[in-house]
């Protein structure tokens, strides 16, 4: 089953359709008599009969299509294009807080952060905190004698529960997720691309070699493990550079006086980062600072927000393109009705009766290219999401399709502005129909 997701949880695409047609339900029983009124009213029917026909050869209007054929590719395309956006930054985002947390706890000079227990207890119990865990981390060369194999790395310490039950729960590749044996011996958990180096030599021995190791003769900088197993966190700079050892032994290795390098935490359910950052620092020493991830990942930030708004901008300009098809399409209308223009003003009609029916063409035009865009958007996305229809490198571990996330918000935003511009679109033509002098309509 292909889901949408939202901030909430997640629903069935069919379950979303049936929200939309729901909430259009209850909009027509709370405006019943406001929308009755508009659809008797004489300039809607007369705008619906000139989108309909062509006042001379009384068949379908081909220019109606074309204009609402326009709203509706431009709206599709920003669907498509910003629920697959959208879907990666997702995808990315869950990839990087796999690593970082979405919170993270750390002293602001040095490599040592101490807290005490009961101060890390009097952060859990805050109710936008669900739990937190400590870390070590550093660098270290990893060598693998059996071999002759060496590479440089990433070491994380990590406490063994909350590294199998939470941070890599479903990103083990192959092995066991333990960073201990039965018999207590400590283990090691490569990236994948990190393991491939060492060519998977699962239950092996390596021996890890940090900094200090190089230029002190204290034994214990050395760390010895055995590989567990692989893990896959989806982005190929952690994979191919990151290993995960038990907090002892990188006390061991980095800290033997105590203390850790940060603390990472994970906000409560329905708690945004940036709400449990704001409750933690009230409480926070001075010398110790609190980022999210995105602070702590500020160009991948800054990189995914400027592709986002420099492709929302690039496809609005169709949605913009077809607005200036709807003005000829309005203009080309009110020139060709203008004898009708000018019968119904030799009637009575007024100027803001004439200028209601071409700026109806236009909102006419804007809904159903709208909901048409919305249905084309949603149907594309659900075969992007479903099949694999668009292959991407592997580079990107997406392993079975691309992610897609339609957010309610953008898809509001997306529709509204494609309506303003489609109402928009009709004000200037109707201006000047409801100006046409009607002697000059009937001599024409």
């Amino acid at each position: 089953m292909y889901y949408i997701y939202f901030k909430e949880g997640r629903l069935s695409i069919t379950k979303y359709v049936s929200v939309l047609c729901a909430v259009a339900v209850v909009a027509l029983m709370r405006y019943e008599d406001w929308l009755e009124d508009i659809m008797n009213s004489l300039s809607w029917h007369l705008a619906w009969r000139y989108l309909r026909r062509h006042p001379r050869r009384k068949r379908f209007a081909f220019s109606t299509v074309v204009s609402v054929a326009g709203v509706a590719l431009g709206v599709g395309a920003l669907m498509i294009v910003m629920g697959v956006l959208t879907g990666l930054e997702d995808f990315i985002e869950e990839s990087v807080i796999t690593v970082d947390s979405p919170v993270t706890i750390m002293p602001d000079s040095g490599n040592v952060l101490h807290l005490t227990d009961d101060f890390l207890a009097e952060i859990e119990i805050l109710p936008s905190v669900s739990n937190t865990s400590p870390f070590i981390q550093g660098e270290a060369i990893i060598r693998l004698p059996s071999r002759g194999v060496d590479s440089g790395c990433r070491i994380l310490g990590v406490d063994q529960e909350e590294f199998s039950e939470g941070m890599m729960g479903n990103k083990l590749s192959y092995g066991e997720l333990t960073l201990s044996t039965p018999e207590g011996s400590d283990c090691i958990i490569m990236g994948i691309y990190l393991a491939e180096e060492f060519f998977h030599p699962i239950g092996d021995t390596l021996f890890l070699f940090p900094p200090k190791a190089f230029f002190s003769s204290r034994s214990h900088a050395i760390g010895r493990a055995i590989l567990s197993g692989a893990v896959e966190t989806g982005l190929p700079v952690n994979d191919e550079t990151l290993a995960y050892i038990s907090l002892d032994l990188a006390q061991r290795m980095y800290l033997p006086d105590g203390g850790y390098s940060g603390i990472n935490v994970h906000p409560a359910e329905g708690f945004s980062p940036e709400e449990t950052v704001e409750d933690i620092r009230e409480i926070l020493p001075a010398s110790i600072s609190i980022k999210t991830w995105k602070e702590l990942n500020p160009d991948l930030t800054a990189s995914m927000k400027l592709e986002r708004m420099g492709a929302f901008l690039a496809l609005l300009l169709i949605t913009l393109v077809a607005t200036f098809n709807i003005i000829g399409t309005i203009s080309r209308s009110a020139i060709e009705r203008m004898s009708d223009i000018s019968v119904l003003k030799a009637m009575g009609a007024t100027d803001s009766l004439i200028f209601r029916i071409f700026l109806w063409e236009g909102a006419l035009v804007g809904v159903i290219g709208v909901f048409l865009g919305l249905m084309i958007g949603l149907a594309c996305c659900w075969v992007i999401g479903e099949t694999n229809i668009i292959q991407l490198p592997d580079v990107y571990s997406f392993h079975e399709n691309i992610p897609v996330s339609i957010s309610i918000p953008e898809v509001v935003l997306v529709g509204f502005i494609a309506f303003l511009l489609s109402i928009g679109s009709g004000v200037l033509p109707a201006m000047k129909a409801a100006r046409l002098d009607p002697v000059k309509g009937l001599e024409s």
